[in-house]
């Protein structure tokens, strides 16, 4: 277990480092947070970071939590801290369901829900092995939420944005397409899609009341063990709930893509934030990058037009 000293030594820090890195043009402050463990950061998670240093605006620091190891690291706006160090909720977390498959996608038995999708008429009445897969493993995907908790308590901004660290910039990330991520007064901007939403890129405004209520109550579904009250554990399911909630009580959200995850599976690629970036989702990364056949509209970026 963590030091509360030194977490709050460590918070204290992230504060005053991205206070640094205030822009003197725009008028909001951002920051971008990933996290990965020491065998994601050398399969592609230093890519990552090389590539946000290359192409984000140099006012924009990475808040990169790291799991078990210690980067080294060329820029002086990437802040690397030790996410379990950062996190005694997380720590604590973990340690309670160590040994319990509920919380590791372990588990397998059937249980009814009627669910439907009326754009492909399909119905579904539960299912046969629920319990079993990455939906339920709540400690995997434990890390990625806690990463963001600690960094919107910790850092002095107005809009944290979420990057899975297998992701990838190809072109510089200009201010103005920065600012557009999410609208000074929507809570948070996401990728909406047809399930459950494309969480590898989330820009939560800090600076909206409902943000930090919202986050709050995400939080708490891990340290109250209240996610195990839901259908599926991961973070993009319970980011949908709470985002719903804030909703269902007047808050509006913001979808980058303008509705496209409704009708393609690879959202990210074919949004507006293709521009820019790719996301190499499962066995993309060893291929080194997305795949034509997740492209569903034409891209004009030299980058998609490279031989794959």
């Amino acid at each position: 277990m963590a030091n509360p000293l030194c977490s709050a030594l460590v918070g204290e820090r992230f504060r005053t480092s991205v206070m640094d890195f205030r822009p003197a043009g725009p008028a909001r402050r951002f920051a971008v947070v990933t996290t990965c463990n020491a065998a994601g950061y050398e399969a592609y998670g230093r890519r990552m970071v090389e590539s946000f240093d290359r192409h984000w605006p140099a006012e924009v620091p990475l808040l990169l939590y790291c799991e078990g190891f210690t980067p080294r690291l060329s820029g002086s706006r990437i802040e690397a801290r030790d996410l379990i160090d950062s996190s005694p909720e997380l720590a604590a977390f973990k340690h309670r369901h160590a040994d319990n498959p509920l919380a590791h996608g372990l588990t397998r038995r059937p249980r009814f829900r009627l669910s439907y999708d009326l754009a492909k008429l399909r119905f579904k009445l539960g299912e046969k092995r629920w319990g079993e897969g990455y939906r339920w493993n709540a400690v995997r995907f434990a890390h990625k939420s806690f990463a963001i908790f600690h960094a919107a308590a910790a850092a002095d901004i107005d809009v944290l944005i979420w990057v899975d660290a297998d992701t990838r910039f190809f072109a510089d990330v200009g201010w103005e397409e920065i600012e557009r991520f999410v609208p000074a007064d929507r809570f948070v901007g996401y990728l909406r899609r047809r399930i459950h939403s494309e969480c590898g890129f989330v820009a939560y405004n800090l600076s909206h009341p409902a943000t930090r209520e919202m986050l709050a109550e995400f939080e708490r579904l891990y340290t109250r063990d209240e996610m195990f009250r839901e259908y599926e554990f991961h973070d993009s399911y319970l980011f949908d709930l709470v985002r719903k909630q804030m909703e269902r009580r007047g808050h509006r959200s913001y979808d980058i893509a303008g509705g496209l995850g409704l009708k393609v599976p690879h959202v990210l690629i074919n949004s507006r934030l293709g521009r820019f970036m790719d996301h190499l989702k499962g066995g993309r990364k060893e291929e080194g990058r997305s795949r034509v056949a997740d492209l569903v509209l034409e891209r004009q970026e030299a980058y998609w037009r490279e031989p794959g």
